[in-house]
């Protein structure tokens, strides 16, 4: 997966709404989307900047398609107006994470103010800014039906539905098993129940583990074997920071999360 995972932490501790007030933008609507575009940034009606204009709408549409999300979403004007602010690189910066050991990478963010968008040294076309705004939208559409839980599974949905929709999706899938397969070959029995922490979770993105994708091998599972509706009703009953979260996977699953560790090495 393109971008910085660990972006999106420091994008989400950050007081976006501060900045977005302090600042001025250049307003641009399509179909899907009100952009805000950062004064800041260079040549905002440049080719790329058309570019990712055109795939932020077409990635809403599949997205929503892939996701079954037809005529029970919420907010019916949200579907052709969702806010998308592209800001200038330094953002980073005030996010503390200007990185000068990366100088190539793409970040992003949800909430309430919709997706949040920011590159360095990359053009806005550039196949991993196109990646990383496929991840976004799947964790925007998914959390308006159906909210959040811990990052496993947040991310698992979005690392899961971006193979799917991306250039290669059996070659995706093919990542995310041997991904799985390496990681478990060192873990410890329990692993999903540790990752369900937040904390865990991203300490361990940080130290360079494959956790995106062992939350996108765990949905993967999740789906071929109980459907998308389970998912849906795991996430009902969580949320970002549920403590709970391994008794609503069981609850749901009708099964053990060590139980599910077995079956899903053999998946």
């Amino acid at each position: 997966m393109g971008g910085c995972h660990n972006g999106e932490i420091a994008l989400r501790n950050l007081d976006l709404r501060s900045y977005r007030n302090a600042h001025h933008w250049r307003v641009e609507e399509t179909a899907e989307s009100l952009f805000f575009i950062d004064v800041a940034l260079p040549n905002p009606t440049s080719k790329s900047m058309e570019s990712l204009l055109r795939m932020t709408d077409q990635c809403h549409q599949r997205v929503r398609a892939v996701l079954d999300i037809g005529s029970e979403i919420k907010d019916k004007e949200r579907q052709h107006r969702v806010n998308t602010w592209l800001y200038a690189p330094g953002l980073l910066a005030k996010a503390d994470f200007a990185r000068p050991d990366i100088p190539r990478m793409f970040y992003g963010t949800v909430n309430s103010a919709g997706l949040h968008l920011v590159t360095r040294g990359l053009d806005w076309d550039d196949p991993i800014v196109f990646e990383g705004v496929l991840h976004e939208v799947i964790h925007f559409w998914w959390a308006d039906q159906v909210g959040e839980a811990p990052s496993l599974l947040n991310e698992g949905v979005a690392v899961y539905f971006e193979h799917i929709l991306g250039v290669d999706a059996e070659k995706g899938r093919e990542t995310m098993n041997n991904l799985w397969q390496e990681y478990t070959c060192k873990a410890k029995p329990g692993f999903l129940r540790r990752l369900c922490k937040n904390d865990v979770f991203w300490t361990e993105e940080a130290a360079g583990e494959p956790v995106y994708e062992i939350g996108g091998q765990f949905v993967s599972f999740l789906l071929d074997t109980y459907g998308l509706p389970s998912i849906k009703r795991i996430f009902l009953k969580s949320y970002f920071d549920d403590p709970a979260i391994p008794e609503h996977i069981e609850e749901v699953i009708g099964e053990p999360l060590g139980s599910l560790e077995k079956k899903i090495a053999l998946y």
